[in-house]
């Protein structure tokens, strides 16, 4: 368990960067303040309102660095709200989303399957679809112990415009020193913590920089 005095820099260095106060990085302050924590209403959140179930806050916030960001491609796996998130911001490009069929729910099927959201029900067809992408554009990932092998092997599929969110970082022992691990890996630059899910960007003309941000 922490100590008080990890504690406290914690939630030190969550109230100066949840706002943007203490960040030198003009791209970072940008990305906290106008994207993060934007507080307009999109077009697109009536209509993801209808196709997810909950974790409404989460899935705005997905759709709006997906809509900032404009990835090559986006690849969610055991998440609906991000897939859903993710198709409505940029429906142009190619969509994954590894999901139990079963378990979807009937609005967000609709979504995913009419604007061309490709569904897969195996996991084990992860390496193949990102080998066919060559680089990853935006990938979500719901830690598990399933899936959290999957992001040491995007990792090499990765370049200077690629995003890797994932959520449960703070789950459990396990995914917390799993997360810290991959804060401090080399091929990670900036990362946020956003407590219930992680940013990772790996631009290597950028600092290497961590922002832990309040919820």
């Amino acid at each position: 368990m922490p100590s008080d005095t990890m504690g406290q820099g914690s939630w030190i260095n969550r109230k100066r960067h949840n706002r943007g106060f203490g960040i030198q990085s003009p791209s970072a302050f940008f990305f906290i303040t106008q994207v993060l924590r934007e507080r307009r209403t999109y077009y697109a959140y009536p209509q993801l309102n209808k196709a997810i179930k909950g974790r409404r806050r989460h899935a705005r916030e997905m759709f709006r660095i997906t809509n900032y960001l404009q990835p090559k491609n986006c690849i969610s796996v055991g998440a609906s709200d991000a897939a859903c998130a993710m198709l409505l911001a940029k429906p142009s490009v190619q969509h994954y989303a590894f999901l139990n069929k079963a378990e979807l729910n009937a609005e967000a099927g609709t979504l995913l399957s009419t604007e061309g959201c490709h569904i897969i029900d195996s996991i084990e067809q992860f390496g193949t679809v990102i080998k066919e992408q060559g680089t990853i554009g935006m990938l979500y990932i719901d830690a598990t112990d399933i899936t959290m092998p999957l992001v040491r092997e995007a990792l090499p599929h990765t370049d200077a415009k690629s995003v890797i969110a994932i959520a449960g970082i703070h789950r459990n022992r396990r995914t917390r020193e799993w997360w810290q691990q991959l804060v401090n890996d080399s091929a990670t630059v900036v990362t946020y913590d956003m407590y219930s899910y992680g940013l990772l960007f790996f631009d290597k003309e950028r600092r290497k920089q961590h922002y832990t941000l309040k919820r």
